[in-house]
């Protein structure tokens, strides 16, 4: 870890949160000659972002995301070059295949809702499934594939941002938490760290699922929540595909070694806490619309949530800090159906073991949507945050679109959907999905 007297008095730019949204910040704006610091209470990469799936899709994504994720591939397929080092790469696709005709309708609408954007992306019948899929047992109604979408390894994704930022003079300090973010005269004025102040006319927030209490004392409302999602590493298995499959149950991509990353593509858990009681009117309907996908965890949760709270514990929660290293367990009932399934779809690769295993808290919000913004109401600062399972993926173009808000330049898309305005106005629209 960094030591106190690393913390600069001033920077260009502050960011706080060292995930994959940071970190190619981070990357981005030190190349453009910004001096950036970077701070976070725990690590690079330190939660969700080097536990995701590591898809890199733009099938069955929200079509406000769309032009997004068309520039992030473009991003990805040279970033190994750019970055200078392995990110696990394979653009094989996207694959999706279910035996379930209204799953398959499902994904028919939303082709017909993304045809305007001229994806590469086709609908399958169950033959052409079984060209692609030669091995696949059991019935199958349809298929969604499209063939330019990829996937890489986020444990080397987020990590490979921060170095080459720091050679380019980005400071990033770890295990430094920010405590708040200050204003003077109505504008950001700086970050107040565990290390001390930092000034800077600029601030971006990316700090997951704990974005919302950096927000809270500027009087700035985010309805963030978060779900636990779990994943395996299996043993190296014979081939199956190089694209990145979900089908009934089931998710996978293939690792550079041979083995899968794998894991529910229908279940998620909420670990309730007082933070999701109190947005109980922003996702009530979201968690009714998912509840076969969601199983709620109340007793123990709630318990552990109160007992971290008490006044007398050794460690005072701070509002902002909260928890430095969240202990995230995966769920191991729901990771043993995945293995089931997956050896029952594809009965040639035997027994499967899982080598590793390891969850994380996807930070969500009501739509479904992240927030890319520079809100008027607090000059100064940019806020990008609420990936809800997608910032893996959109990682590289969010640093891109941040550098270009943090210097008052055009961002090339239409941002207005992912606005933190939204929420106060009451312009929400129904997720695609929350996570």
């Amino acid at each position: 870890m960094d030591q106190p007297n690393a913390l600069p008095a001033s920077a260009d730019v502050v960011i706080i949160g060292a995930g994959i949204q940071g970190c190619a910040s981070a990357y981005y704006m030190a190349k453009a000659g910004m001096k950036v610091v970077l701070v976070d209470k725990s690590r690079i990469a330190g939660q969700q972002s080097s536990r995701a799936w590591g898809f890199v899709r733009v099938q069955m994504r929200d079509p406000d995301e769309i032009p997004l994720m068309q520039e992030a591939k473009k991003l990805w397929r040279g970033l190994e070059a750019e970055l200078g080092t392995d990110l696990e790469w394979n653009e094989g696709g996207a694959l999706y295949a279910s035996g379930s005709a209204d799953i398959v309708a499902y994904r028919e609408k939303w082709f017909e809702t993304a045809r305007p954007f001229g994806l590469d992306t086709r609908l399958l019948s169950a033959a052409e499934v079984k060209s692609l899929l030669p091995n696949l047992a059991g019935p199958v109604s349809g298929g969604l594939y499209t063939k330019s979408d990829g996937h890489a390894e986020p444990r080397k994704a987020a990590a490979a941002f921060a170095q080459r930022a720091r050679e380019l003079g980005a400071v990033i300090l770890e295990g430094c938490g920010a405590l708040a973010i200050e204003k003077a005269g109505g504008t950001v004025s700086g970050v107040a760290t565990e290390w001390g102040q930092v000034a800077a006319k600029i601030v971006l927030l990316c700090a997951g699922a704990s974005s919302w209490r950096l927000l809270k004392p500027l009087g700035v409302m985010l309805p963030q929540s978060y779900v636990r999602g779990s994943v395996a590493r299996t043993n190296i298995l014979p081939h199956i595909t190089d694209a990145a499959f979900v089908g009934d149950g089931i998710a996978f991509r293939k690792r550079h070694d041979g083995s899968l990353n794998i894991a529910s593509s229908m279940h998620g858990d909420v670990d309730v806490s007082l933070d999701h009681l109190r947005l109980t009117s922003w996702y009530w309907r979201a968690y009714r619309d998912s509840a076969k996908g969601l199983t709620l965890h109340a007793v123990k949760p709630l318990l552990q949530d109160l007992c971290q709270r008490l006044p007398w514990r050794a460690e005072v929660l701070r509002p902002a800090i909260h928890v430095r290293e969240p202990m995230i367990d995966p769920q191991q009932e729901r990771l043993q159906n995945a293995v089931r399934l997956l050896e029952r779809a594809f009965p040639h690769i035997g027994r499967v073991g899982i080598a590793e295993q390891w969850a994380g808290n996807i930070d969500t919000l009501p739509d479904g949507i992240p927030v890319l913004d520079a809100p008027s109401a607090v000059p100064g600062l940019l806020v990008a945050t609420g990936f809800c399972g997608h910032g893996f993926a959109l990682g590289p173009i969010v640093g891109k679109t941040m550098h270009a808000l943090a210097q008052g330049t055009k961002a090339g898309f239409n941002l207005r959907p992912f606005r933190l305005s939204r929420f106060a106005e009451g312009d929400v629209k129904q997720p695609l999905s929350i996570w």
